[in-house]
């Protein structure tokens, strides 16, 4: 079990958008769904308005998606998808150059620690 000093901390307006992310509906989807606007979906969802967590539960359940797996998911790190987005947007030879660029990074680094402590 995890306990309440490791447990991280995920705002309702988050798990509501996860929920619906995973069932593929758009904001005005959900919200004609829920019986609300699509900008108090994405209020919620920015984290202007808070979501209550009647609210969430009734979002998970129209997406019929398990709250429950939802709480369970781990956080997406926004700087990790922002590198992956520029990665993916370099052409296959500007991709190439790159990790050449690493592996001679990770040779020269190795050399330096043999020469500095050899075997």
């Amino acid at each position: 079990m995890t306990s309440m000093a490791a447990a991280e901390f995920i705002a309702g307006g988050e798990v509501l958008a996860r929920c619906r992310r995973r069932s593929e509906l758009t904001q005005a989807q959900l919200a004609s769904r829920l019986g609300t606007t699509a900008s108090a979906v994405s209020r919620w969802e920015r984290g202007h308005v808070e979501a209550t967590f009647d609210t969430v539960q009734r979002a998970a359940a129209t997406c019929g998606v398990s709250l429950a797996a939802v709480l369970r998911e781990p956080a997406v790190d926004q700087h990790d998808v922002s590198l992956l987005e520029s990665t993916l947007a370099l052409t296959a030879t500007e991709r190439l150059r790159r990790l050449v660029g690493h592996v001679r990074f990770v040779e020269a680094a190795r050399d330096l620690v043999h020469a500095r402590c050899p075997p």
